[in-house]
């Protein structure tokens, strides 16, 4: 039995667990909660506005297990923790969602529903029966590799998705996951809606176009989002009813993400379902989408979601491409950038691939937004080099 969503106002703490938790952490404090950090890298900006952060990291960028265990059962006996909120980075670990939501109130999808969601059988089922439209999807190989996709519903960050023609003599991914899937190959544009999930109805929250590109031999490497923006009438339409369809299915609450290709003809094709408040919940309203979630997860009315204001927002992951470590000065120099976050503290070691910080940007269209992520990546890139020359290699 799992312990009782609990009443939530202003005020009360509240732990976020993530891989990295600042979005969930921002999100909480700019609707009056105090936030409790949980996340693999303890960065220097989450500490500051969390009132407690501590790092759960482990190798390869996965949240170490017991030390998650042990943080939940200590918040549990201050007795002034409402519960905690699941981002990021229990895909692969779906016992360790059961295990901590035993220990704690888990303030959104209980494990069972995103046990289900993540089984990519009983995921297309429920897309056949809801009539919504994705790629070919199949749990068997294809015998003809061309244009499928290799997929791992257990994974996230596009890190999993590989052209299965790409790989060894086409004959597999090589590994063994209950999320191992394959997919057609659909060309367009990656895009995801946010929504809200209460008492069996939906609301979007809004949309944004995902910024995907290749990370040496990963095609599909999800870096950021841009929005929010609007598709047409359709899509939107097409977008909500899926979105509901899914909800009653699955019995979803509070916040979750659709991820989904619009094709060259504008007609959308359902990918991935999150389950959870995803990264793009910073791309919208700075307030009131906390609240919003934890009054549907508790089965309360909720009162009406912010709206949008007409500003574009963006964020993308700067990744590195040699291993290295931030210095002090690396480090204070991204704290005096504005539009720079996730900033590593001081001493911290990167592998090849690991994200290093993070790039945001605002203004009046998509396309002002775009360019300003990539000159202030560029810029990122550039004064990494010029401190810590071939110490780093990014792109």
């Amino acid at each position: 039995m799992l312990p009782p969503v609990p009443h939530l106002s202003p005020g009360p703490h509240l732990a976020l667990v993530a891989t990295s938790a600042r979005s969930l952490v921002e999100c909480a404090h700019a609707d009056g909660y105090q936030a409790i950090a949980l996340d693999v890298f303890g960065d220097v900006d989450t500490c500051r506005l969390a009132t407690c952060c501590e790092p759960l990291g482990s190798a390869g960028l996965a949240m170490d297990r017991e030390a998650l265990l042990r943080a939940l059962a200590r918040l549990r006996a201050r007795g002034d923790v409402a519960g905690w909120v699941a981002g990021s980075g229990f895909e692969a670990q779906l016992d360790l969602l059961d295990e901590a939501a035993r220990l704690l109130p888990l303030l959104g999808n209980p494990p069972e529903v995103v046990r289900r969601v993540r089984d990519p059988g009983a995921f297309f089922a429920v897309l056949d029966a809801l009539g919504i439209t994705y790629p070919a999807s199949s749990t068997a190989l294809p015998r003809d590799p061309h244009g499928w996709l290799v997929k791992d519903a257990h994974a996230c960050g596009g890190w999993h998705v590989r052209p299965l023609g790409a790989l060894p003599d086409g004959t597999g991914p090589g590994r063994s996951s209950a999320g191992l899937h394959f997919q057609r190959a659909v060309a367009g544009e990656p895009w995801s809606c946010l929504f809200l999930a209460a008492a069996g109805d939906v609301t979007l929250v809004g949309f944004s176009r995902q910024i995907v590109r290749a990370l040496g031999a990963r095609p599909y490497v999800y870096r950021g989002g841009i929005g929010p923006l609007l598709p047409s009438p359709a899509v939107q339409a097409a977008l909500r009813a899926a979105a509901l369809g899914l909800t009653r299915a699955f019995g979803l609450v509070g916040l979750n993400g659709i991820d989904f290709v619009l094709d060259p003809g504008g007609r959308p094709w359902l990918l991935e379902l999150n389950p959870r408040p995803t990264a793009a919940t910073q791309l919208f309203a700075a307030s009131g989408l906390m609240r919003a979630h934890l009054d549907a997860c508790a089965g309360r009315p909720v009162a009406g979601l912010p709206v949008c204001d007409a500003q574009v927002r963006g964020f993308e992951t700067v990744f590195v491409r040699r291993p290295g470590q931030v210095d002090a000065s690396v480090s204070a120099w991204m704290e005096s950038q504005a539009w720079c976050c996730d900033i590593p503290q001081p001493g911290t070691r990167h592998a090849w691939g690991d994200p290093l910080c993070t790039v945001r940007a605002e203004g009046d269209s998509a396309q002002t937004v775009q360019r300003d992520l990539a000159e202030r990546r560029r810029a990122v890139l550039s004064r990494l080099q010029s401190l810590q020359e071939n110490v780093f290699g990014c792109r």
